[in-house]
């Protein structure tokens, strides 16, 4: 059995019969963005709106089905059905992700198995040979030297592929976690400085 120090916020620990361990993340932390995506979910609800509007009254004062038609055209669709879709669909992952998101180590004897969910939309599933690690280590995924929004994710280097786990989170969860996966692999731990 891995000795455990106490996990950070987020991590649940748990024990089965066949595996080592099973850890189970669930993301949490990130309530400045889950409000910003909210804020700018809702104010491009309300800018489609004023647009429908705009176009609605401007069919009801004008009366030329010619010109609404042809606003509607070139106007509506391109800006609000093609521009902003990109960044809505983006807010609406970063909500979906904040709620529904779940991601599992299980250590089992042979292998790690990672799984990462986001509820029934996505699955992905990694099964990486204790014996093919090489070493582990945190790299940064964001941020610049000493910006206090930077992020580290996780990186097993094996003999055929490299696998990156658990991007964009805090530094501290990072490090807890890749000395565990270490300690379970019996490999080198290489940290990255904050």
């Amino acid at each position: 059995m891995l000795p455990i120090i106490p996990p950070p916020k987020g991590f649940r620990i748990f024990y089965s019969p066949n595996s080592e361990l099973l850890l189970v993340y669930r993301p949490n932390g990130m309530r400045y963005l889950l409000t910003f995506a909210i804020i700018c979910l809702l104010a491009w609800i309300l800018f489609c709106i004023f647009i429908a509007t705009l176009l609605i009254t401007s069919f009801i004062l004008i009366q030329d089905y010619l010109i609404s038609i042809l606003t509607f055209i070139f106007f509506f669709i391109p800006l609000v059905m093609y521009f902003f879709a990109a960044k809505i669909f983006n807010q609406v992952y970063i909500i979906l992700y904040f709620f529904l998101a779940k991601a599992s180590f299980d250590f089992r004897f042979d292998c790690l198995v990672f799984n990462e969910k986001l509820g029934s939309f996505k699955e992905k599933k990694q099964e990486i040979r204790r014996s093919k690690i090489k070493y582990i280590q945190q790299v940064k995924t964001s941020g610049f030297k000493g910006n206090r929004f930077s992020s580290w994710g996780l990186l097993i280097k094996t003999t055929h592929q490299d696998y990156h786990l658990l991007a964009y989170q805090s530094h501290d969860k990072i490090q807890w976690l890749g000395k565990i996966i270490a300690a379970w692999a019996k490999v080198s731990y290489l940290p990255s400085l904050k």
